[in-house]
């Protein structure tokens, strides 16, 4: 980092340990501190530290195995501990992932988190999500094979409508049950968040999709973690609308019934990709490449008029391929393990 030698942190071997050894206490990491090594610290947040510790989580395993057979020993902290400040030291020089909703640039930190699409994983310089340096990357279909993407699409895209796979559990599959629909909008939780990221709330985004065309019907399905306050909201306004139907029927067939989705920037939004629909994106997101942004309601009824005329002959397989298979990193991959570390290594001048 400033020239010093630094020695990284070794490792006993290659052998694949589950989880990472934690650091508990603020004299511990004092202790790192004064090694004179460089170890890479895993920060937590409270809802991923005891898969991270355990090593049931997906990303972290063949990762500290990789590190491990390079010299580079691991260490796990919970976020924003007294320990983690400690560690964070500029002067110490260790390398820093951070797992959760902790966005944030530093030399020496990556950012990791579960991608929109189960299997891949972000490991990010900005951030995750709509945090993500994805979201100032720009898509350039030309620059991205055809038979590569049709390949790499057809395989995620089949397998998981086939088994309706989602983040969340869904409803059994049965699109014939459905009614055609104008629209389908996805709610989430997330106007509320300290820090501003929707340009139009959830209640926005119902009542324009409903007033567009009474005669078509709008399916509602709320966020499997929308709080009990917002849902009740959400219930209210659609009482207003005889066009509008809440429905807990499978993301895929909601998706499958409606001519265009909308949402704020949820996984929901990415996942209609894979059947070729229009999104509609009415919050900052990193898959904005791929749909059409409402930053006021008057752009979501032109999304809504238009958006299917504007969205034809759109690369869905180039972008899914782009973003997930480049950008994103797949743990069942042979080189998972090699392509972080390389990104780890980039990042810290190791």
């Amino acid at each position: 980092m400033d020239g010093e030698d630094r020695t990284l942190g070794r490792a006993a071997g290659r052998g694949l340990r589950l989880g990472i050894d934690t650091v508990d206490t603020q004299a511990a990491a004092r202790t790192l501190n004064r090694s004179g090594r460089r170890f890479v610290v895993v920060h937590a947040a409270s809802d991923w530290h005891p898969s991270v510790a355990t090593g049931d989580n997906g990303f972290f395993p063949k990762l500290t195995a990789e590190l491990a057979g390079q010299g580079i020993e691991a260490r796990l902290v919970r976020a924003r501990s007294r320990p983690a400040d400690i560690l964070s030291d500029p002067e110490a020089g260790h390398i820093h992932l951070k797992i959760g909703a902790m966005p944030g640039y530093a030399p020496n930190l990556l950012h990791v988190n579960q991608g929109y699409i189960q299997g891949f994983w972000y490991l990010d310089e900005l951030g995750t999500h709509a945090n993500s340096s994805l979201r100032f990357a720009q898509f350039c279909a030309d620059r991205v094979n055809r038979g590569h993407a049709e390949y790499f699409f057809n395989g995620v895209t089949g397998w998981m409508l086939r088994n309706n796979v989602s983040n969340s559990p869904q409803a059994e599959r049965r699109p014939d049950l459905l009614e055609p629909a104008r629209a389908v909008v996805f709610t989430q939780e997330i106007e509320f968040q300290r820090s501003r990221a929707h340009y139009l709330t959830n209640e926005q985004m119902i009542r324009t999709a409903a007033e567009f065309d009474r005669r078509r019907l709008v399916y509602v399905k709320p966020h499997p973690h929308q709080s009990k306050a917002a849902l009740r909201d959400i219930l209210a306004v659609t009482r207003d609308y005889q066009n509008v139907r809440v429905c807990e029927a499978s993301v895929h067939d909601l998706i499958e019934v409606s001519d265009i989705a909308v949402t704020q920037n949820s996984a929901a939004g990415f996942e209609a990709l894979m059947q070729k629909k229009p999104v509609v994106t009415c919050a900052r997101s990193d898959y904005h490449g791929a749909t059409l942004t409402a930053r006021t309601a008057g752009d979501l009824r032109d999304a809504l008029e238009f958006g299917p005329a504007a969205m034809e002959g759109f690369a869905y397989e180039k972008f899914f391929y782009w973003f997930l298979s480049r950008n994103l990193l797949e743990p069942v991959k042979e080189s998972f393990a090699e392509r972080a570390v390389a990104r780890i290594r980039d990042k810290a001048f190791l």
